[in-house]
């Protein structure tokens, strides 16, 4: 399973990628609901009425991680937001959501049911492209390395998306600076592919 950093660094990734609210309490709000969004499936843990007997995790299939975010925007409508303000604030929810069965399923340890209630197979897939959470103890190398490279993968992908989307992708610099970054997301991939699983 991927780390609640992780998780929340992707969230922020989605948000900072995305359109935000106008105003600043509001986009603390979204971004904060984002990263509870992208979290959520991992209730489980929490609370052993949502974790049945190994394989099935219900809250990591697509179903399971896209109900909170569904919920979000029924919510949205309901207070009034349309148009494409809701389809762009819907989609960052929806994102979020579909992050981490994605982000679990990339580092290639534990089976998902993704298909559940629809069959109750599990997939998982054969490599890893990021390590596993390692045990929350502040002594445990394993905690660090894994983080440390966990944020060598996704940390570069983002900034290297936000480049693209934010600057002008035509500048030679630019165009450079997105280049190391994804070698560098590449190279913590490759790192990442050679751990024990």
């Amino acid at each position: 399973m991927s780390s609640f950093g992780g998780h929340s660094l992707v969230a922020l990734g989605i948000y900072a990628l995305g359109r935000r609210p106008a105003a600043r309490w509001q986009q603390v709000a979204w971004a904060a609901w984002l990263t509870i969004l992208a979290l959520a499936p991992d209730i489980d843990y929490l609370f052993p009425l949502f974790y049945l007997p190994y394989p099935t995790r219900l809250t990591h299939s697509v179903l399971g991680s896209l109900l909170l975010p569904l919920l979000t925007a029924a919510a949205l409508f309901l207070a009034g937001q349309r148009s494409n303000k809701l389809w762009v604030l819907t989609f960052q929810a929806l994102l979020a959501g579909l992050s981490h069965p994605l982000l679990d399923m990339l580092v290639g340890v534990m089976p998902l049911p993704l298909l559940w209630p629809l069959t109750s197979d599990t997939f998982r897939l054969p490599f890893g492209l990021l390590p596993s959470a390692g045990s929350l103890r502040l002594v445990n190398y394993f905690f660090y390395r894994n983080l440390l490279i966990e944020l060598g993968v996704l940390l570069p992908l983002f900034l290297a998306l936000h480049r693209l989307r934010h600057s002008n992708p035509n500048r030679p610099v630019s165009m450079y600076l997105t280049a190391a970054l994804l070698a560098i997301t590449a190279l913590f991939m490759a790192w990442a592919a050679t751990l024990q699983r």
